[in-house]
């Protein structure tokens, strides 16, 4: 009983956790399918994208996120893509696994829409273990036997995104779930909530030099307060670029990253809070783009939208 008791305690704070958006990432400039499905077989096709985030890194058990994704193109307008995400916050850890497919419908000269749709599973845990490593604490034995896990759940995205030369625009409804989630060890239902993400930005040349892109993001949800978030990029002969971002409540970051060599893309992103303590509020992410193609020197068959934030 007392272990129902702090599972059914966790599972309301699990339902905070959940309540935020999937779990963020600012690679956008450099992987644009981490913002849409729609993207996926369209921009830096080939390339497997490996990314890690670190939320709150000035307090223990802050947010810990590791990403795989990697998409492609396959016939003349579809595309396909996989994405692998663990993220861990304080004892509760998920893992998502999703595939993607995609499909380009040319409306008219330079005038596109681009369908998208992620299907796959969801599975969360709650880590008791680390919940009573206090020293101080008497464990009780039957709260150590095993971490409390959810049955496999399926979830899917959507998303549809409108492009005209170097203007983007689109939807996104991610989560979507169909019924409660269980929990294998205990009588416990929850339910994942859906989110959604609109996006728009703009790819504006000022000379052959360089390249702004200046990006607005609204997300929201279920109980969820929508959240504003603008970043703009600024790329100097397509090889290197920094980034700025504003997210609101008082969240600022910076971004760099560059084409180390052939085939090779890497980034990182940096937050602080205006309204916390800089110690107390840090967030670090990092990410490696490689295309194995390229490497090899393997010709590409099919060739990708051409207003893509960042160059191939």
């Amino acid at each position: 009983m007392k272990k129902l008791i702090i599972v059914i305690i966790g599972i309301f704070s699990g339902v905070i956790l959940c309540a935020q958006q999937m779990p963020l990432s600012e690679n956008y400039f450099l992987d644009k399918y981490s913002l849409s499905p729609s993207y996926a077989g369209n921009f830096n096709t080939k390339f497997l994208f490996m990314g890690y985030r670190s939320d709150w890194s000035g307090i223990d058990g802050g947010p810990k996120t590791l990403r795989l994704s990697y998409n492609d193109a396959f016939m003349q307008n579809a595309g396909y893509g996989g994405k692998f995400i663990y993220d861990v916050a304080g004892i509760f850890k998920q893992i998502i696994i999703l595939g993607t497919y995609s499909y380009r419908v040319k409306l008219a000269d330079n005038h596109f829409i681009l369908f998208g749709l992620s299907a796959g599973f969801y599975s969360n845990t709650l880590d008791l273990i680390d919940y009573y490593n206090d020293p101080k604490y008497t464990i009780d034995p039957a709260l150590l036997s095993s971490d409390v896990t959810s049955k496999l759940k399926f979830m899917s995205d959507v998303s549809a995104v409108y492009t005209y030369k170097g203007f983007d625009a689109g939807f996104l409804f991610s989560n979507i779930n169909f019924g409660d989630a269980k929990y294998q060890q205990v009588d416990v239902h929850y339910k994942p909530l859906a989110n959604y993400q609109i996006h728009a930005s703009y790819l504006y040349s000022i000379s052959e030099k360089w390249d702004v892109s200046p990006l607005m993001i609204l997300r929201g949800g279920k109980y969820i307060k929508s959240q504003f978030e603008f970043a703009s990029s600024v790329v100097f002969q397509k090889n290197l670029w920094g980034s700025l971002l504003y997210r609101d409540p008082g969240i600022w970051g910076i971004g760099i990253g560059g084409n180390i060599m052939k085939g090779i893309k890497i980034g990182y992103n940096f937050n602080i809070a205006s309204s916390v303590a800089p110690r107390f509020y840090n967030n670090h992410e990092i990410c490696l783009g490689i295309n194995i193609f390229e490497l090899t020197k393997s010709k590409t068959e099919f060739t990708p939208l051409k207003n893509e934030q960042l160059p191939k």
